[in-house]
């Protein structure tokens, strides 16, 4: 079990870092390769998987003041949600909710990014 998906915590941090390394193949590694994305952009309503979220990170620097705080993470047995604060990720700041699910093999994976910017 790699030890940034041992337990939905380091799901997060593993996204924060990811993020802000704009490390592709990590971020790949935390999301169910059927996880979606959705929620809204501007005046966009986006749903879709990660791919475009891989994209914009490929071809754009993240903010050198880049911050993300984990506002909260909930456990219940095999299942998790959390909430995700961002700061300055692409010149904008985001409130992200992820549910996380635990797989077979004992790892737990995003499956669900819902996300709003402010």
């Amino acid at each position: 079990m790699s030890d940034h998906t041992h337990s939905p915590r380091a799901v997060v941090e593993a996204y924060v870092t990811g993020t802000a390394a704009r490390d592709v193949p990590l971020l790949k590694s935390i999301f169910d390769t059927g996880a979606v994305m959705s929620g809204w952009l501007g005046s966009d309503l986006l749903a879709a998987g990660p791919e475009p979220f891989y994209a914009a990170l490929e071809a754009n620097e993240v903010g050198r003041d880049y911050t993300a705080t984990i506002v909260s993470v909930d456990v219940t047995d095999r299942i998790a949600t959390a909430e995700l604060a961002e700061t300055n990720l692409l010149g904008l700041s985001f409130t992200n909710h992820f549910h996380l699910v635990q797989q077979a093999d004992s790892t737990w994976r995003i499956t669900a990014k819902l996300f709003r910017h402010s």
